[in-house]
């Protein structure tokens, strides 16, 4: 059987289909992004020395102030300081994060391209069209490359914005598919070029659940893509009256490599970080 497998692979001659002993398929990933914290590099990967894995999705969900986008610069900081020669391409759809709040973080912010999509549309377009002028580099001129969207929730639809200026008030019942289209569309082709995305996301309250919960939003299309989900929740950090900081805990929504529903809690402080 073996070798009639690997006559099979040959005759096929589709580059995508391969023995899985070879491990040259996409989902294959040849290393991890650290994220600066030990916990959290073993909820992401079940090691301290581990992290994000480089090929893949991977989203941050939480309500405001969870320090979303803090983990998400760190990691930007992570992945620069590792890829002497790599780049970042920083969607900013909040209209948040200054060149000056990069350097204070310690961010080479010349190999970081600022992006300000309004629309799911532009974002997936924007997306494509780096990813095809990527992949058309000689895989040995090609150097690592991240991309982050901060944040998925702010990202309206082009109905909703038409709807908007015409001052129409109905429902945009769309933007769910188009959130699913998009990462359908995007999972495999990030995996195939090795480009990891990660994605700030906020939460809301699921109406009608039997048990109070926290759902992210924009529908399915995030949760079938993703390969890791961390929920995260946050309470204050006191020192005597003051409060210094919080604790965020980040609990493992989903994840194919690591254990689900596990939790750690990372003390992030107003003066210290």
């Amino acid at each position: 059987m073996t070798d009639f497998f690997n006559t099979l692979v040959k005759d096929l001659g589709d580059e995508h289909t391969t023995i899985a002993a070879d491990r040259k398929s996409s989902a294959e990933y040849s290393g991890t992004i650290d994220t600066g914290s030990y916990a959290l590099n073993a909820l992401f990967s079940g090691s301290i020395y581990g992290g994000v894995p480089n090929n893949k999705i991977t989203a941050l969900a939480g309500e405001s102030a969870t320090g979303k986008t803090y983990f998400a610069l760190g990691l930007v900081r992570r992945f620069l300081e590792t890829n002497s020669g790599g780049g970042v391409v920083y969607f900013d759809t909040e209209s948040a994060v200054t060149a000056d709040m990069m350097e204070q973080r310690q961010i080479d912010i010349k190999r970081v391209i600022k992006s300000e999509p309004d629309t799911i549309q532009k974002f997936r377009h924007t997306v494509l069209t780096i990813l095809d002028n990527y992949t058309d580099q000689d895989v040995e001129e090609r150097r690592p490359m991240m991309l982050v969207l901060d944040s998925l929730g702010q990202l309206s639809s082009t109905k909703e914005m038409e709807d908007s200026i015409a001052g129409e008030e109905t429902r945009d019942m769309t933007k769910a598919q188009l959130l699913k289209a998009t990462f359908r569309v995007l999972n495999l082709r990030l995996a195939k070029a090795g480009v990891p995305l990660i994605v700030c996301n906020h939460v809301y309250e699921k109406v009608g659940s039997y048990v109070p919960m926290k759902v992210a939003s924009g529908g399915s299309g995030l949760t079938y893509s993703a390969s890791t989900i961390a929920m995260l929740t946050k309470k204050k950090e006191r020192e005597g009256t003051d409060v210094i900081g919080n604790v965020i805990k980040a609990k493992m929504h989903k994840s194919r490599l690591s254990r689900e529903n596990k939790e750690v809690e990372v003390l992030l402080t107003y003066d210290k970080g």
